[in-house]
């Protein structure tokens, strides 16, 4: 059983999400002899005369041979690009950027990557709207890639369909597994670097892992949060029901792009647009699904976004109550030993929101123009140790938590599916760091201990600017087998496959003058997960905040991005 939406009509959707009714809006500068320009510069192009008279649908294509989610999309836009054709419409290919949170870890690079997701959305608009194009199938995979995309649909409200790349198959790993199974992943590489300089490998046991742990092309194998969008994709409503975890190199894949370039031409046909799929509900569905396969942390930052987008009230203390309601059912990794392949195998996401049940909304509509209730009926579990009933979960708790206290009044977040139980309470001295940079080569040179609380700030959307990953500092951490023994906490984010003790997007940031300013060395910070809090003792919060951090002003894109962007709370969306 699940829960019903409100009842409303299609009709009553529609009128309420899309006040512009016109099916084919790119007739209004392609017919008539006042638009034969548009037209030639169309024929010039290769389109011919019969083309120009169907509904132009774009193909926004973030394929690149840099980010290795992506190098498969240009099979992919060639499916979808048939399926528009075999259901009626013209397909216009263009493309945005698709940055890799991999290649940009750890260095300045990363400043960059949270602020392509509003310059993917903003790209999107822009070319949309300047062509008049009618509807579009998004091809994405990776980590802002998959949110700017959704933004960009709610935000212009034409039919739409977004369509992932698929994750890339695990590499096997049989003795000294980190994650103590048979499969690891990319994210296997930085935690191995803790191992190798804690002396518990062997260089030529480092090399295999580099050469192996990757072996085909797609988004990481692991629940990042490229892999955990994809999901939240599909769960609320905007992408074909199971086809998140298809892997990029299963002929599968080709098959769902051109079923997607079909569903895209039939929503116009309906005039089902995204705001009538992206609802409270459909929301609410999607941090459910967060929730239960133990994905992404940045999930908040997204969700928080879209439903900005949609028009949608949902906070972040909202997406905390929603998502520790949830228990966590999916050992993956980093959570567990299993990969996106076995959940792919035991049913994806049309399973794990069937064995939800009546936590689902199942009468949301999604983009096949059915429900969800109607998209999952007649699906079943493949594998009950992969995607685990509700009667016997990996973790009563659930995958997000978002925490608040004296140093986070605004909100923290955290992830109690990747924390060891041991550290689910943790009290213990500051360790305080300026800088993601300060705080690796602090933990490189073995200045933190056991017992200690590291703060890293200065890192927030502001602050950074950009609200870098402190991916590496955790990964390191872990690899010294000092996970669980410290805890890691800053105004900055993380990746979705980090594990260990670790808190994030403490709000407000050190950079607005927030609490996590004030701490000091020493300073005794308690942290208590399940509870939902996060707090210091005896430090004085009063006075002016002082400054931690003088950088130099940043030019272009990173300072037109402090000067606009919102706290973590927010989304870090724009004002």
């Amino acid at each position: 059983m699940t829960k019903s939406t409100p009842s409303h009509s299609l009709d009553d959707l529609n009128e309420r999400s899309n006040p512009e009714r016109p099916a084919h809006r790119s007739r209004d500068i392609l017919e008539g002899p006042e638009w034969a320009n548009v037209r030639a510069l169309y024929k010039a192009a290769g389109y011919s005369s019969g083309e120009l008279k169907k509904p132009m649908i774009a193909v926004v294509n973030s394929w690149n041979d840099i980010c290795p989610g992506h190098t498969v999309l240009k099979d992919v836009a060639r499916r979808v690009r048939e399926g528009i054709a075999a259901g009626g419409g013209t397909a216009m290919e263009f493309g945005v950027i698709a940055g890799c949170d991999g290649v940009a870890m750890s260095h300045q690079g990363m400043k960059y990557i949270l602020p392509t997701r509003e310059m993917i959305a903003n790209s999107v608009e822009a070319m949309m709207e300047a062509h008049r194009l009618d509807g579009m199938v998004l091809l994405g995979s990776c980590d802002k890639i998959v949110p700017g995309m959704l933004m960009a649909a709610v935000r212009l409200n034409l039919p739409a369909v977004f369509v992932n790349g698929g994750p890339a198959l695990p590499g096997r790993m049989r003795e000294k597994n980190p994650y103590g199974g048979e499969y690891i992943d990319h994210s296997a590489i930085q935690q191995s670097e803790g191992a190798l300089k804690a002396g518990l490998i062997s260089k030529k046991e480092f090399d295999w892992i580099e050469d192996n742990a990757v072996p085909t092309a797609g988004s990481c194998a692991m629940l990042g949060t490229a892999n955990t969008m994809c999901a939240l994709a599909e769960a609320m409503g905007m992408a074909l029901p199971g086809s998140a975890a298809i892997p990029a190199v299963y002929s599968r894949r080709l098959q769902v792009a051109y079923e997607s370039g079909l569903a895209v031409m039939e929503l116009l046909k309906r005039a089902l647009r995204p705001r009538a799929i992206v609802t409270k509900e459909a929301l609410a569905n999607a941090v459910r699904v967060n929730s239960a396969i133990g994905g992404s942390t940045n999930a908040v930052l997204h969700i928080l976004a879209i439903a900005r987008e949609a028009g949608i009230d949902m906070d972040v203390f909202e997406f905390g109550r929603i998502s520790m309601d949830t228990p966590h059912l999916v050992p993956m990794i980093p959570a567990g030993d299993a990969t996106l392949l076995d959940f792919y195998e035991a049913g994806g996401v049309p399973v794990i929101m069937k064995e939800l049940g009546e936590r689902i909304c199942g009468g949301c509509l999604t983009c096949t123009g059915g429900t969800i209730a109607d998209n999952i009926r007649d699906t079943v579990n493949a594998n009950p140790a992969v995607i685990r009933p509700l009667n016997k979960p990996v973790h009563e708790r659930g995958g997000i938590a978002v925490l608040k206290g004296n140093i986070a009044p605004g909100g923290a977040v955290t992830k109690p599916s990747a924390i060891p139980d041991d550290a689910l309470k943790f009290t213990g001295p500051a360790r305080v760091f300026e800088s993601e940079a300060d705080a690796l080569e602090g933990i490189r040179a073995h200045r933190v201990k056991a017992g200690e609380v590291v703060v890293i700030r200065n890192e927030g959307p502001k602050g950074g600017p950009g609200m870098p990953e402190m991916y590496k500092a955790m990964k390191v951490l872990v690899g010294m087998k000092l996970g669980s023994k410290v805890c890691l906490i800053t105004d900055g984010r993380f990746s979705g496959s980090n594990n260990g003790c670790f808190v994030g997007h403490i709000c407000p940031e050190a950079f607005d003058g927030g609490p996590i300013a004030y701490l000091k060395d020493g300073d005794i910070i308690e942290v208590d997960v399940l509870a939902g809090t996060i707090n210091a003792k005896d430090v004085d919060f009063s006075g002016p905040p002082p400054v931690t951090r003088r950088d130099e002003l940043p030019r272009g894109t990173l300072r037109q991005y402090r000067a606009n962007v919102l706290s973590a709370s927010e989304g870090a969306a724009f004002k």
